[in-house]
């Protein structure tokens, strides 16, 4: 029976880790591709497929689970401060983006209660059987 019900279960679902992580990679691009000053301008969203993006204009309507204006950030208005020492051609250390994603995952949660109810990680496959069994 166990099988039939892993044909109905999408096969790989998306978790926080790795929204966070996807969140860091666009942060490092977009940083490195328009600057600090275009970064604060723009929003960054979570759309219906889950998919961490960066919009500098308008953001469109209706095809955001969140989106999170860059300025409001604490962290992101502490980059412009130090834009200047800050190596973007070699890329953001990760001790720069990781508290900036921080508290973006933490906007994000607040706005979509679907986000909220994705798991913190992805389960391996034992734990899975592990917990359907119970």
């Amino acid at each position: 029976m166990a099988w039939i019900a892993q044909l109905f279960i999408p096969r790989r679902r998306k978790n926080r880790r790795e929204l966070a992580d996807r969140a860091a990679e666009v942060v490092q691009h977009v940083l490195f591709d328009v600057g600090v000053d275009r970064f604060l301008n723009g929003t960054l969203l979570v759309d219906r497929r889950y998919r961490v993006r960066f919009f500098s204009g308008n953001v469109p309507g209706g095809g955001a689970l969140a989106a999170v204006p860059v300025a409001v950030l604490a962290r992101a208005r502490t980059l412009r401060a130090h834009a200047a020492q800050l190596p973007l051609s070699a890329g953001l250390p990760q001790g720069v983006v990781a508290p900036l994603v921080e508290e973006l995952m933490a906007a994000l949660l607040a706005q979509s209660a679907l986000l909220r109810a994705l798991p913190e990680r992805r389960y391996r496959i034992a734990e899975r059987r592990a917990a359907a069994s119970k």
